[in-house]
């Protein structure tokens, strides 16, 4: 985030939890003492990238980033990168037999990307067991996500010699839980008053051949962008105060000529285009940026009359935080669900991106991922769930809309995986106080009104602009209630979405080997054979070893039976198995040196599971 010609550089004191690193396994290190202040302790920070526009912003210390008590985890604040960049290196210290710690790669900006593999490491290697992938904050400003990670990974760390559960989870599987995908974007978002969607690479978001060359400004020094208006007198405006919002927080749009207020968004034109803030830090949407269906953006399409994708990047998997998580998952095949968070639908969102369900996925996959829509509504009462394409893109009315290059697409097209791209928070929608299936500004007001929320909404406060004169600043919190909850709701938020994904985990596939036996031959078998070993092999788990899509791509190797010393005579079985079902194996063996073998069932996405037998 910080780049290399920052005007002023961080505190060592501060960072002393972010000494230097090198890419990969990390070494067992204690971190030392909770950092003395979880924001950056100089008055400035500077965003890497080359831009036209302002690099260097006001730090902002927000109450809603700092712990109850420093050094004792709470889920009543939002985590900075400082504060968990410090948990990350103490759980790997303090429970080395259960987490971890990697540096998958690098950031746009050069800064490590961290991420846990916790499992219990006494049962098997994680890459061994059925594994499942979370990740948080991809989006910048989208730390809901961040904290539900986090909430799931100490859930599993601190619960695994308490609940019983917890450790059969440990046991049987793996969980690697990266919590910041996009740490450029996560400490601009909770270190300043910025906002921006994705990635803080440079762009050109207006067209203009300029680069990031019109951000907010934070006039009148809350630590927000949020809105600005303008009385012009009865009649000259577009907006009026909004009389269903007992609070009067809330503007609204009658049309031109028929209100009172001008409406603007924080801030000035600064590149004199006319328009305020239309060109701020970044633009790349890294969910856009897998390979699978990937397409150009607009302003890179030759012919001018194809189907394009704003955000994209320059080609598949050119920004760093998406590849890595690519270059994990392909290395890491043993995955079977995944669920890469935003915010703030809400829904449990999934592929297809660009197509209809019923139409292109196979009946059996889909069918589980319903089940899984269903379940997850079970556990956080999301108001959306289901298909990109189809339940997300027509949720307020409308026809389907594709979006290319899409994670949960690569996720089950590519992956073959159960892969969710969950939307937590419900941007303040607690009450739709006039029953037309929608929620407007004033309804979220009126609701925090009604409920003694103070926090919801910033209060309109009077400054002199620079060019438009007198105007007021205020609106929706834009942080910390619009995009994210509020501080003391993030708990809720991240456990129900935590609570859905340990669900997701628990249905892994799961293969366990039984019913071993062993048939001594006649001797002069014509293929060698001295014994027969029959064994029964069953998936515990509700996710297939492989599902349909799985089998097509070929992501998946086919399950088998292995013996480790004798030789099996002809081909080694290949099958698939369904959640819950079983498969008898028999195997012809030539015994070898010794009379104990150890027969192994082998599962890319089901893990391995093992007997020994007496060839007699």
């Amino acid at each position: 985030m910080w780049g290399t010609d920052s005007a002023v550089a961080l505190d060592d004191t501060v960072l002393s939890s972010a000494a230097k690193y090198t890419i990969g396994l990390q070494p067992v290190e204690d971190p030392g003492p909770f950092p003395g202040s979880v924001t950056p302790t100089t008055p400035t920070i500077t965003i890497a990238g080359e831009r036209d526009g302002q690099s260097t912003f006001d730090v902002v210390k927000y109450p809603q980033v700092q712990p109850k008590k420093p050094g004792q985890m709470d889920f009543d604040h939002f985590h900075t990168g400082i504060e968990i960049q410090w948990w990350l290196k103490k759980w790997a210290h303090d429970y080395p037999d259960l987490v971890d710690l990697y540096v998958v790669g690098e950031s746009f900006s050069g800064q490590p990307i961290y991420q846990l593999t916790i499992t219990n490491k006494s049962t098997g290697a994680d890459t061994d067991k059925p594994a499942a992938f979370f990740e948080g904050n991809r989006h910048s400003g989208e730390t809901s996500s961040a904290e539900s990670s986090l909430w799931l990974a100490h859930h599993l760390i601190t619960q695994a010699g308490k609940d019983e559960k917890v450790k059969k989870l440990l046991a049987e599987k793996a969980f690697y839980i990266r919590p910041v995908n996009n740490p450029d974007g996560h400490n601009l978002y909770l270190y300043t008053a910025q906002t921006n969607r994705s990635s803080v690479r440079p762009q050109d978001n207006d067209g203009d051949g300029k680069f990031d060359d019109d951000s907010g400004e934070d006039l009148n020094k809350d630590g927000y962008l949020s809105q600005m208006r303008q009385y012009v007198g009865a009649g000259k405006g577009t907006h009026v105060i909004d009389e269903r919002d007992p609070a009067k927080n809330v503007m609204l749009n009658v049309g031109a000529g028929k209100g009172d207020y001008l409406m603007f968004s924080e801030g000035v034109d600064s590149d004199g285009d006319g328009a305020s803030n239309e060109d701020g830090i970044g633009g790349l949407d890294l969910h856009r940026n897998y390979p699978y269906n990937w397409h150009v953006m607009p302003e890179n399409d030759a012919t001018g009359r194809n189907l394009t994708q704003g955000g994209a990047g320059a080609y598949p998997l050119s920004e760093p935080e998406t590849r890595h998580v690519y270059t994990w998952l392909m290395s890491h095949t043993n995955i079977g669900v995944v669920n890469s968070m935003d915010t703030r639908v809400p829904m449990h969102l999934r592929g297809p991106s660009t197509c209809d369900p019923e139409e292109c996925m196979y009946t059996n996959d889909r069918k589980l991922y319903e089940h899984f829509d269903k379940a997850g509504a079970g556990f956080t009462g999301y108001r959306y769930t289901g298909s990109v394409y189809i339940d997300y893109a027509t949720r307020n009315g409308g026809e389907p809309e594709p979006l290319f290059g899409h994670g949960p697409d690569f996720g089950y097209f590519q992956y073959g995986s159960i892969w969710y791209g969950d939307e937590l928070w419900n941007g303040g929608d607690f009450k739709d106080y006039d029953n037309d299936d929608r929620f407007a500004d004033w309804e979220r007001s009126r609701w925090c009104a009604e409920n003694g929320r103070t926090n919801c909404f910033l209060p309109w406060t009077t400054i002199q602009h620079p060019t438009l004169g007198k105007v007021e600043v205020g609106g929706i919190n834009p942080k910390f209630w619009s995009q994210n909850p509020s501080a003391d709701l993030i708990g809720q938020w991240a456990m129900n979405q935590a609570r859905f994904n340990l669900y997701l985990s628990e249905s892994l596939p799961q293969v366990k080997l039984s019913q071993v036996e062993v048939k001594p031959l006649r001797r002069g078998q014509s293929d060698g054979a001295t014994h027969e070993i029959a064994a029964t092999v069953t998936n515990t788990g509700r996710i297939p070893t492989a599902l349909e899509q799985a089998k097509e791509i070929k992501i998946v190797a086919p399950d088998t039976v292995e013996v480790d010393g004798a030789r099996v005579v002809g081909e080694a079985p290949e099958f698939y198995l369904d959640g819950g079902k079983a498969r008898k194996v028999t195997l012809r063996v030539t015994k070898g040196d010794t009379d104990t073998v150890k027969v192994n069932a082998v599962s890319v996405r089901g893990g391995l599971s093992s007997a020994t037998a007496r060839l007699r």
